[in-house]
């Protein structure tokens, strides 16, 4: 019996010493994802480094545009949480480095309509912003988005609360 169950916990022990680095990293990013319950910002970078490393090291792995997507959204929020410009520009570089490396990832699309989104709300880049949306528009015709687009690029550098007032005078009018 006894050597039964040494038998056993050798096997594990050797099973888990096998673990290959991508798959420790991949529980790694499961640990992190598991432990973040309500935002941290010490966790969200955490979780944003290992994405990217991730990313970086496996880029041909299947979780690799989902990270890098994630990573970027990461990294916005905690520009946002910083007021950080240098942060929001990190992420905008990992939203481009999703459409360039995976142009035909669905997890581009959104990557080029966040990285406008930041140049528009972030950054107050308008010019960049209103080149991204175009870009967004001509590259993804049918997306859902593609009206959110073209409302971006018509109200860019209006005041929201403008926005809103003409929106509710449209909806007004008979």
């Amino acid at each position: 019996m006894k050597t039964y169950i040494l038998s056993i916990g050798l096997i594990l022990f050797t099973v888990m010493a096998c673990q290959s680095p991508k798959e420790k990293a991949l529980k790694d990013i499961d640990a992190l994802e598991a432990s973040d319950t309500s935002f941290s910002v010490e966790n969200s970078a955490k979780l944003k480094d290992a994405y990217l490393d991730f990313a970086n090291k496996y880029p041909d792995d299947i979780n690799a545009p989902e990270f890098l997507f994630k990573a970027g959204q990461r990294m916005s929020v905690l520009a946002s949480e910083n007021n950080n410009a240098a942060y929001h520009k990190e992420s905008i570089a990992i939203f481009e480095k999703i459409c360039k490396t995976y142009p035909e990832n669905h997890f581009a699309e959104e990557a080029l309509f966040l990285s406008a989104y930041v140049y528009e709300n972030s950054l107050k880049d308008t010019d960049k912003a209103r080149m991204g949306y175009q870009s967004f528009i001509d590259k993804y015709p049918n997306s859902e988005l593609k009206e959110d687009a073209e409302l971006a690029i018509k109200n860019l550098g209006i005041d929201p609360a403008e926005v809103i007032r003409k929106a509710q005078e449209a909806n007004q009018a008979p």
